[in-house]
């Protein structure tokens, strides 16, 4: 008998998914922005609910557009009331560690353990540049969240955003 749970234990522990555990409490959530895109735009709102809904962790609006400065950052921020820290990603280095192709994109990121719990889209409102659903029907970023926050396993880890696409730097 005891060969047999000799088998059987590593099997089950295998096929249980990972649940989370940040090394601290305190997580970066990254969302990939520009300022010229209407979908960023529009989802100012829910990045401010969720850094208030999340107050732990660090929110961090990245900005991978050449065109972006410490002026334009500061005019977006107060045009729409963003109460979050902003950086300027003009070398693309948060792109390419990432990966990141679009904005918004996000990523939940534990620099702890250097593990990735989440990347891809906020929600799943946009099907297609300018194709926006009435209502969402999956609301990615806060349900990995909410599972990270109680230690429960992320059900979807990974997702493709839809956005304005992040022209790549290659590094020389």
């Amino acid at each position: 008998m005891n060969w047999l749970l000799t088998l059987l234990v590593p099997m089950l522990i295998a096929s249980n998914p990972t649940v989370p555990e940040p090394e601290n409490s305190s997580l970066d959530i990254y969302f990939f922005v520009a300022e010229t895109c209407p979908i960023c735009q529009y989802y100012t709102g829910k990045i401010n609910q969720i850094a208030t809904d999340n107050p732990d962790h660090n929110i961090v609006l990245v900005f991978p557009n050449s065109l972006s400065s410490d002026e334009t950052m500061a005019k977006f921020k107060k045009k729409y009331k963003l109460n979050v820290t902003m950086q300027l990603d003009p070398d693309h280095e948060m792109v390419q560690k990432f990966g990141a192709t679009v904005t918004p994109e996000v990523v939940v990121y534990d620099a702890a353990s250097d593990s990735v719990y989440y990347q891809g889209r906020i929600d799943d409102n946009y099907a297609r540049v300018g194709q926006r659903k009435r209502q969402i029907q999956s609301d990615d970023l806060v349900d990995a969240l909410h599972s990270i926050n109680n230690e429960l396993p992320i059900t979807t880890a990974k997702t493709t955003p839809v956005g304005c696409y992040i022209s790549q730097k290659i590094k020389k």
